[in-house]
């Protein structure tokens, strides 16, 4: 703490120190992450003047590695951890939500810009995006249910890669194509088309990805293709939207235990005498997802508008996996809508905004037996509905330019029905779960032109999701509840030095209650169960220093980038079984993480992006008897850009994984036989070509 202390001093003072330096040219080419404008809780303003903790990775973010992944560029978001336990398979927590996570995105909401992603089950398929169709993340981290619905983790906001609407244009087409390939038989491609002019902007992208991974049955294979734009229909009235299909396949190696893994890394969970082995049980995921969205926004006058968005999803998913074989087919509907009024009087900013999402998802599970990686036996049938209502309302207010007053106030009605079909006797189920009302109130302090202060206090609430109240082994777990907790936070963000170094710290403390946690039972199957609270303090810490911004001289850009996470994160009244873990770490959480990285580019168009980081050990269960210990990861990636007169050409190569560390990016917490681990690759290599026309 004192340390902290010390840095936040340090940093202030550094304006004072630092008078004699020369300012930045005006060939400015790496963009201010405090100058980012942000669209979290409804602010449309840029990041120095919202009151929200809050991470972004832009596009310049996700082209520093291999093109292939988002894990890495995520990643450096302090509070934020994305894993990917054999490609394709992403799980993506926000301070300490892995809890609930064996794949996937649950417990955070995801938006396509004011489009819902998330289900009205509280599933996300975040791996079928695309990173080359996306322009920006921003992720919101903590309870966001004053505005956005039920989670207690946070909310990621996909800007979708188009080119803006401008009044003076005249018609622009833009091509690129790109290849890239590496080890472990990695090859992807992707074409890009767009088009604007000053009433339409139009992206088409296409992306297929294939890889025949590290270990054995981790084969992927993706294929995307999406279009988005906006068309501004008339002077008032402006629509998006995003059409997406996308065709998923990857295996699943299942976990190991410590000394499989050390023996053979490469090995895909082997039979054992009560169950077969992965590989000839054919573990893996098939999906198929046609996703439609659509948004409004319509300005009445200079006060009044209206943001209105829609969203149809089908999904086919199919699981074979050790014990059993799943096949889902889930229909998703939502609506979201918004009343806006905003007004400026004398030094008086203010904003109110009244709204409701509504979600619906309709799910028909079949479980199988698994012979072989093909459906056997019928063993359940069953049909779940559910439903999510949420009404918001929040206000703004602006008194000059140094004080910022949010307030939000919103609420959640779930309710979801249940019928087993190959139960005879079994009639349709009714589960409501009591509503909560979700608070939130932040604040926001300009110090200086370039420094602000923010505090806020919100409450979370997070309903189980489809597939924590039915899981992949075919109970239903109609006792489970929501978990709900309030979060506090302070933070200081700015930028001092001449705007060479930008800062943003945050201090947190989340007390969760009713916490839903997975278990897996002897077959590898998992369950969920509410299993007391936590108690979550941390402090994040992002800052980078540009060294050299100058497009006249041999070096263009320099900069170095730092990210600090500290968690002391605890469970409380926590029993399972009659065990007591009160006072145990949370599991799958490391106390530390830090990355730090070097970027630089050059006039002859040589650029290269490093990237270190370190995570201490974290324990693996809820009894803390098993840690994975703490490694270190170097990634870089060296390339060269040249711009002709009709087009532009980039070529690149890099590494990940450059110490060759053995460890596990993906755990299996709480796993029955002490199978935690997913090894991830090795040292390997990557190269790929990107043509701009």
């Amino acid at each position: 703490m004192k340390k902290i202390i010390y840095l936040i001093f340090l940093v202030i003072s550094q304006p004072v120190i630092a008078q004699q330096r020369e300012p930045l040219t005006k060939s400015d080419t790496i963009p201010l992450m405090t100058e980012v404008v942000i669209k979290g809780f409804e602010s449309e303003r840029r990041l120095l003047e919202t009151p929200v903790s809050a991470g972004i990775v832009g596009r310049r973010d996700m082209q520093r590695f291999s093109n292939a992944s988002l894990v890495p560029a995520i990643n450096i978001v302090p509070g934020v951890r994305m894993e990917e336990r054999s490609p394709g398979s992403y799980r993506l927590s926000i301070r300490g939500s892995l809890l609930r996570s064996p794949f996937g995105v649950r417990n955070v909401k995801v938006y396509w810009n004011d489009i819902p992603f998330t289900d009205a089950g509280g599933n996300t398929y975040f791996n079928l995006a695309d990173q080359n169709s996306i322009r920006q993340i921003e992720i919101l981290k903590g309870p966001a249910g004053s505005i956005y619905g039920a989670n207690t983790g946070g909310v990621v906001i996909l800007h979708p890669d188009e080119l803006p609407l401008q009044e003076n244009i005249v018609q622009k087409h833009h091509f690129r194509a790109q290849v890239n390939g590496g080890s472990y038989g990695s090859f992807g491609e992707n074409v890009q088309w767009q088009y604007q002019d000053k009433n339409l902007s139009s992206s088409l992208t296409q992306s297929h990805l294939q890889s025949d991974g590290y270990r054995q049955n981790t084969r992927l294979r993706r294929d995307v293709l999406q279009w988005n734009g906006a068309a501004q229909l008339s002077e008032k009235d402006k629509l998006d939207w995003i059409l997406m299909y996308a065709d998923m396949y990857y295996q699943t190696p299942g976990g190991l235990t410590l000394q499989q893994m050390q023996a053979d890394p490469r090995q895909a969970r082997p039979a054992t005498p009560a169950a077969p082995g992965a590989a000839e049980q054919k573990a893996a995921i098939y999906n198929k997802t046609p996703f439609a969205g659509l948004s409004n926004r319509y300005s009445f006058n200079e006060h009044w508008s209206n943001v209105t968005s829609v969203m149809l999803a089908y999904t086919d998913f199919k699981n074979p996996f050790i014990t059993n074989y799943e096949a889902r087919k889930e229909s998703n509907a939502g609506l979201r809508t918004k009343m806006v009024y905003h007004t400026v009087t004398g030094k008086h900013d203010l904003k109110f905004i009244a709204g409701m999402e509504w979600l619906y998802n309709y799910s028909a599970i079949n479980n199988y037996g698994n012979r072989l990686g093909n459906a056997d036996t019928i063993q359940f049938k069953d049909k779940i509905w559910a439903r999510q209502i949420l009404p918001f309302l929040q206000g703004e207010w602006w008194a000059g330019k140094k004080f910022q007053l949010q307030a939000g106030l919103g609420t959640n009605f779930f309710v979801y029905h249940y019928q087993r079909l190959t139960d005879p006797d079994d009639s349709k189920k009714k589960k409501k779960l009591n509503e909560q009302l979700l608070p939130r109130l932040a604040a926001l302090y300009r110090v200086t032109d370039n420094i602000s202060l923010y505090a806020s206090v919100s409450k979370g609430f997070s309903p189980p999701a489809i597939a924590e109240v039915r899981p992949s082994e075919g109970s239903f777990y109609s006792d489970l509840q929501p978990e709900y907790g309030w979060n506090r936070e302070i933070g200081i963000r700015g930028k001092v030095w001449k705007n060479r170094l930008l800062f943003d710290i945050t201090a947190y403390r989340f007390k969760l209650q009713d916490a839903i946690v997975r278990r897996i039972n002897n077959t590898g199957a998992e369950y969920f169960v509410n299993a007391g609270g936590t108690d979550q303090k941390g402090m994040e810490a992002f800052a980078e220093y540009i060294l050299a911004q100058n497009n006249t001289a041999f070096i263009h850009t320099a900069k170095l980038w730092a990210s600090i996470t500290l968690n002391d994160f605890t469970f409380t009244d926590y029993f399972i079984d009659d065990k007591d873990y009160s006072g145990n770490a949370l599991t799958g959480v490391a106390k530390t993480i830090w990355s730090g990285g070097f970027d630089m580019s050059t006039a002859p168009g040589m650029y290269l992006n490093t990237s270190f980081t370190q995570t201490s050990k974290l324990p693996l269960n809820d009894a803390n008897g098993f840690y994975a210990p703490s490694y270190q990861v170097l990634l870089a990636r060296l390339g060269w850009k040249k711009e002709f007169n009709a087009f532009s050409i980039e070529l690149f190569t890099g590494t990940d994984n450059a110490l060759n560390q053995l460890y596990s990016l993906g755990n299996d917490i709480n796993a029955f036989g002490n199978r935690y681990y997913n090894p991830a690759p090795a040292r390997n290599y990557y190269g790929g070509l990107i043509v701009n026309l």
